[in-house]
């Protein structure tokens, strides 16, 4: 039997033997054109290797998709593997080039070695890369936001007093009407009033409308760049708008590929969506791989990391979120967690809590992104809806 490792590249692919009883794959490697052409030349030699027990490529990038699902369309059994898995199985080898030929060597000496079991390759992947999509728009939104949030603090740094989270939605809808303190102070107050989400929704209302402005008149804003901070306001809201009308479209095409109980249960936490669900499924996978939550928290990247050399001061300055894991996942968590401040009341009040304790804004929304995944944890291997207030036999997860 033989197994065949590829490397896979943008223009170029290249594959190399390792047949049963080797240790080590063959010198000769075949380099072929990631084309039609490539595609029939790594074909016929293919035939010249049978019988092939298994070609094995790595999962990172995109590149693999197209070869790998000709592959399996011409029944050549295929395994995708982790890229760290690859490199560690070198690193067991003591392998040190580094090298296109070199790692197609190492991918035909793991198949041999480890065996890595065959699948169609392409199995959930268009429900992943629906839901991928989403997530960046939600993460170009979060971007976004840093940067309304930055104008705030130029053209009304009150505008905080009056809401905890000065990029929700009724605040934005204050500053599409006034986009600065100067602006908000010459509204009439029944005017500001009225102030509302798109497509309709509560007003702000005369109390609020009230207090802002109040804040409005006593603001410390410098008055110098009242226009130009009111000018980039209007066109970034503009855009945070169009985001997230983007955002509904895709998790609706995201809803038209979801299916099955453990989506329904997901989507029973408030700020679950079609988008996160798919996500927090397809990135995790199976989630009785981790054994414990702690494993789970590390593969996501919402743990603390240690920033505290050459710093002083208090606990906000001595840890961050580590940001070590899966991207994707933490755009998941970082919606729930935003939604979930309107709508979820244990993120919220666990959020109240964090604050009480004397962290930050931002800090206290990535404790609330942990929360988060405790409840995707307790849901998930509970097999249970959310709840408030779970019976004690439906805790876990819970009060991590």
């Amino acid at each position: 039997m033989t197994s065949v490792g590829i490397d896979i590249g943008k223009r170029q692919h290249v594959a190399a033997v390792c047949r049963d009883g080797e240790r080590v794959a063959q010198k000769a490697v075949l380099r072929f054109g990631a084309d039609r052409a490539g595609f029939l030349e790594l074909a016929h030699w293919l035939g010249r290797q049978a019988p092939i027990e298994r070609v094995v490529m790595e999962s990172s990038g995109h590149y693999w998709m197209a070869l790998a699902a000709a592959l399996h369309r011409a029944a050549v059994p295929v395994a995708i593997v982790n890229p760290v898995s690859a490199k560690h199985f070198s690193k067991r080898r003591l392998q040190r080039t580094k090298s296109d030929p070199a790692d197609a060597r190492t991918l035909a000496a793991l198949g041999m070695a480890d065996q890595p079991a065959t699948r169609e390759p392409l199995t959930g992947a268009e429900l992943r890369e629906a839901a991928r999509f989403a997530m960046r728009l939600v993460e170009e939104q979060s971007r976004l936001d840093n940067r309304i949030h930055r104008l705030i603090d130029l053209g009304f740094p009150e505008l905080a007093r009056a809401y905890d989270d000065p990029t929700c939605i009724s605040a934005l809808a204050v500053l599409r009407v006034a986009p600065t303190a100067a602006a908000v102070a010459r509204k009439r107050p029944e005017t500001l009033a009225r102030a509302a989400r798109p497509g309709g929704g509560r007003p702000i209302g005369a109390r609020k409308a009230a207090e802002l402005i109040a804040l409005a008149k006593d603001t410390i804003a410098p008055p110098e760049l009242e226009r130009q901070v009111a000018f980039e306001m209007e066109l970034l809201i503009a855009q945070h708008d169009l985001l997230e009308r983007q955002i509904a479209e895709a998790e609706a095409r995201v809803a038209s590929l979801l299916d099955g109980e453990l989506a329904r249960r997901l989507q029973t936490i408030p700020g679950v969506g079609p988008a996160t669900a798919a996500t927090l499924i397809a990135e995790i996978g199976d989630i009785a791989r981790f054994s414990q939550f702690d494993k789970l928290v590390a593969y996501v990247g919402v743990h603390p990391a240690e920033k505290s050399s050459g710093q002083s001061g208090g606990p906000e300055t001595s840890w961050q979120m580590a940001k070590t894991g899966n991207a994707y996942l933490r755009a998941a968590l970082y919606r729930m967690a935003v939604v979930g401040l309107q709508h979820n009341p244990v993120l919220r009040d666990h959020y109240a809590r964090k604050r009480a304790e004397g962290k930050t804004k931002m800090n206290a929304l990535g404790h609330c992104m942990k929360k988060a995944l405790s409840l995707v944890w307790g849901i998930w291997r509970g097999e249970h809806d959310f709840t408030p207030d779970p019976p004690r036999h439906l805790t876990t997860g819970y009060g991590t």
